[in-house]
C-alpha cells in the first residue's frame, strides 16, 4: 500500500511543469468523454420505461338496461324545439276499376233510382218504398225526412252516363227534366245501392 508521502509525490507530479500538467487535464477530460459516450449508448439501447397514462375521460361502467338510461335503444327521440315531426304516410290504394258488367248494373240501378225518386206524384209512403228498393239502407233512412213533393225532376230524359266507376263505387249522370243528376253508389260485390243523388255542378 502506497505511504502519504508517495501519494503526495502522485498528486505533486503534474504540477512540476506546465506540460505535465496540461497533459494530465487531457488525459482527464478524453476520460470523462469516453464514459458520457458509454453512458449515453447505453440509455439509447435501454429506454426507460414508459409511464402508464391515465385518460381523462372515465370508462363507462356496464350497467343493467333499464330502457331508460340516456341512448338506451328503448328511449324515444329527444324533442327539438320548433321542429314537428310528420306524422306518418298513409299508402294510397287505387280503386280496382269495375268490369263492363259492373259498368253496365251501376248505371242500370242508378237510371231505376231515378226514375223512382222523380215519379214524387204519388203517397209518400208509396214513393218512399220505390226508391227505398234501389237505395243503400243508412240512406234510404235519410229519404224518409224527404217531402216527395219538394223533388224538382218529374222524369227522366235520357240514357245514364257512368262517370266513373269501380269495383266497389262509381258515379253516374242521369238527365232529366230539371236537370242532370248525379247518382253516387256502391257496390257489395252483388248489387249496386244509391247512397246519394245531387245536380250536377255546371
Amino acid at each position: 500500500m502506497p505511504s502519504g508521502d508517495g501519494l503526495g509525490q502522485l498528486w505533486r507530479w503534474p504540477l512540476y511543469s506546465p506540460r505535465r500538467f496540461f497533459t494530465c487535464v487531457a488525459a482527464v477530460l478524453a476520460l470523462i468523454a469516453a464514459s458520457n459516450m458509454v453512458l449515453g449508448a447505453t440509455r439509447t439501447k435501454n429506454p426507460p420505461a414508459a409511464a402508464p397514462t391515465t385518460s381523462a375521460t372515465p370508462t363507462p361502467t356496464p350497467t343493467e338496461d333499464t330502457g331508460t338510461a340516456t341512448g338506451s335503444p328503448l328511449s324515444p327521440a329527444p324533442a327539438v324545439p320548433g321542429v314537428t315531426t310528420p306524422p306518418p304516410t298513409t299508402p294510397s290504394v287505387t280503386p280496382k276499376p269495375a268490369t263492363a258488367r259492373g259498368a253496365l248494373l251501376a248505371g242500370s240501378a242508378a237510371l231505376n233510382f231515378t226514375r223512382e225518386w222523380a215519379n214524387h206524384a204519388r203517397p209518400a209512403a208509396v214513393w218512399l218504398a220505390a226508391v227505398s228498393r234501389y237505395a243503400d239502407p243508412e240512406f234510404a233512412a235519410q229519404l224518409k225526412d224527404v217531402d216527395p213533393a219538394n223533388v224538382p225532376a218529374s222524369k227522366v230524359t235520357g240514357r245514364p252516363h257512368p262517370v266513373t266507376v269501380f269495383y266497389a263505387s262509381a258515379s253516374v249522370e242521369v238527365p232529366t227534366d230539371a236537370g242532370t243528376m248525379v247518382v253516387d253508389l256502391v257496390s257489395d260485390g252483388r248489387s249496386w245501392r244509391v247512397v246519394d243523388i245531387h245536380p250536377k255542378q255546371q
